[in-house]
């Protein structure tokens, strides 16, 4: 008896040691995974960072050009009343639409800084007007920018933020020159950085609650989704609206990012788009960036503890589980002490074991089913979604085809037609390549008459290139049959040529695409002589970089704006390619231009 009561003793001592060093690992492994958790949120928030700052960065610049095409296109050195410019509303009607409510307002000053003339935009009647310019005079004024700028003329596209009853500006500069190139006077937009925020970073998605803002050098909001929260400081401003609260973390977050370019940190703060603001633990990144003669700050916060749900409710399972594992034991030693029966003791102690195991492979099973589940569905939704959006696209394309042919009489209602359409098919052609790879379909191959096929397909695709940029067609007849899809072929063709078209549409003084295919025969020393028929598109454009020459064929890699490209034309090609074991080579040099040759193997078969 005292031997099972001492061997009892010594499993009970021994299993509350073994929970004890499993509560141990538990909270270490529960405090490694969340810092896991945690960097892995920073690193997410501080690409969001970059990327935003890129969209800022850029977008200020579209700005800055777009007013610099303005002056370019009106004669503003023979301006001798701004009614020139109202009467003539060619450029500014569109320049102003261009802007979205950014900006409404352009200022005319002299070489020292007198305003001379002043017009504005009514977004509601669509019309240009006059502005007093002792209306004008706060955007001059409260510019901590203007006197570098005349004092430097042109040497920053923007002036630093300011501030006018509650709203953040930004001035636009461009100076004016006379023929023989001397600065008479300068060009102003003010932006309104509200409108400005709202249109390119208001809508930026994050998975969990939180939002971009941006600060200038003197920790000032300068864009923010409340618009209450503009033009304070984020300490002392906030003190004066919000007395009561706690400010602590934001000193410290103001430290470390007035000392550091760029980083992510944890701290303590508010919602501050909330009606009473509710205090919560936050995750940010920030990165300060240059625009122009402005330095800011642009922050992206979320929720932490939105974040770390996953984490908390996995320790709290696994507390329960340690619980169950005490009860458990209680009741092993209530039963072990009761009634001294060791070998049921230790057959219920096995089956509970096994049992916990069971269920262990199971819920792995099932978590493994679930995560299969849920990649269909994303699968299923995405062609399902893109169904519906070419049912969208059809009738929008069709309609806007007829709109060109009825108001071929009126150009710039035409050309706005026609770059509507160009966008649609853009995302017609986006939506097929998407539904392309992802999804798997039967090939349905066919022999075709590979001249006939390369003509048709070239054909097809010159009537989308401009006239003014020649496309030579050389086929050769007669070449022989191929196996292929005439889908697939004309993919490649309508790709390589709308390639070399962004490549040469500006680059050169006289562009031209040539499209030209040959057969050719080649020797074998163990066979007979293979025939083959190489297609080759050139252009004469600037060519391909020897460094980028290898990544060109990757999915989304691309040198062109958004939106000129997508990075999945040359994939595309590529993919074709591989899928009927054909061979494609690329020529390139700054001199030559470009070419892509592939080469197709004739079969023997006959129609």
């Amino acid at each position: 008896m005292k031997r099972t009561t001492k061997v009892v003793n010594a499993m009970i001592a021994a299993t509350t040691i073994l929970i004890i060093i499993s509560v141990f690992f538990a909270i270490r492994g529960f405090s490694v995974i969340r810092n896991t958790t945690t960097a892995s949120g920073q690193d997410f928030l501080l690409q969001s960072t970059q990327y935003v700052a890129k969209i800022v960065q850029l977008s200020m610049k579209n700005r800055h050009q777009s007013l610099s095409y303005l002056t370019i296109n009106e004669n503003w050195t023979s301006i001798e009343s701004p009614m020139t410019l109202i009467d003539n509303q060619t450029s500014l009607v569109p320049f102003f639409k261009s802007l979205n409510g950014e900006s409404e307002t352009l200022i005319y000053i002299d070489r020292e800084g007198t305003p001379m003339n002043a017009i504005s935009w009514d977004s509601k009647t669509k019309r240009i007007g006059t502005i007093n310019t002792e209306n004008i005079m706060p955007y001059l004024e409260k510019d901590p920018s203007l006197t570098k700028m005349i004092d430097s003329p042109a040497a920053e596209q923007n002036s630093d933020s300011y501030f006018i009853e509650k709203q953040a500006y930004l001035n636009f500069y461009h100076a004016i020159n006379n023929r023989a190139g001397d600065v008479i006077g300068y060009l102003i937009m003010p932006l309104k950085l509200t409108v400005f925020y709202q249109n390119f970073i208001q809508d930026f998605e994050l998975e969990y609650k939180g939002y971009p803002m941006i600060k200038d050098r003197s920790m000032t909001v300068v864009m923010h989704p409340v618009d209450e929260q503009i033009g304070l400081s984020i300490i002392d401003g906030r003190k004066e609206l919000f007395p009561t609260l706690h400010y602590e973390d934001l000193q410290r977050l103001e430290k470390y990012q007035l000392e550091h370019n760029e980083g992510s940190l944890t701290y303590k703060s508010y919602w501050w788009d909330e009606k009473t603001p509710r205090e919560a633990e936050k995750i940010g990144a920030f990165e300060w960036v240059d625009v122009g003669m402005a330095h800011w700050v642009i922050s992206i916060n979320a929720d932490y503890r939105e974040r770390n749900d996953e984490i908390i409710n996995f320790v709290i399972v696994l507390f329960c589980i340690l619980l169950l594992l005490l009860l458990l034991i209680a009741i092993f030693t209530f039963f072990l002490r009761s009634f001294r029966k060791q070998e049921k003791i230790e057959e219920e102690n096995k089956h509970l074991i096994a049992k916990h195991q069971r269920q262990k492979a199971q819920h792995k099973l099932e978590w493994q089913l679930s995560q299969r589940n849920k990649l269909e569905t994303v699968g299923l939704l995405t062609t399902s979604i893109i169904h519906d959006m070419n049912n969208f696209l059809t009738p929008i394309i069709g309609n806007l085809e007829l709109l060109m042919q009825e108001y071929q009489d009126q150009p710039i209602l035409h050309d706005d037609l026609h770059e509507v359409l160009q966008s649609a098919q853009k995302g017609d052609k986006l939506l097929s390549n998407v539904m392309r790879f992802s999804r798997e379909s039967d090939s349905i191959q066919e022999v075709v008459d590979i001249s006939s096929a390369i003509t048709v397909a070239a054909h097809l695709i010159s009537g989308i290139i401009p006239k003014k940029i020649p496309l030579k067609i050389n086929v050769q007849q007669q070449m022989g049959l191929v196996p292929l899809e005439e889908i697939d072929l004309q993919n490649v063709i309508y790709n390589l040529i709308t390639n070399a078209y962004q490549a040469v549409k500006t680059s050169v003084p006289h562009p031209c695409i040539w499209v030209t295919a040959k057969k050719v025969t080649e020797g074998h020393p163990n066979g007979p002589n293979r025939n083959y028929v190489i297609l080759e598109i050139t252009d004469n454009g600037p060519g391909v970089p020897a460094e980028l020459q290898k990544q060109i064929y990757e999915p989304f890699f691309t040198t062109k704006s958004a939106d000129e490209g997508t990075g999945l034309g040359l994939f595309a090609v590529a993919s074709i390619v591989a899928k009927y074991d054909w061979q494609l080579d690329l020529r390139s040099s700054p001199q030559d231009g470009t070419t892509f040759s592939i080469r197709m193997p004739l079969t023997d078969l006959t129609l």
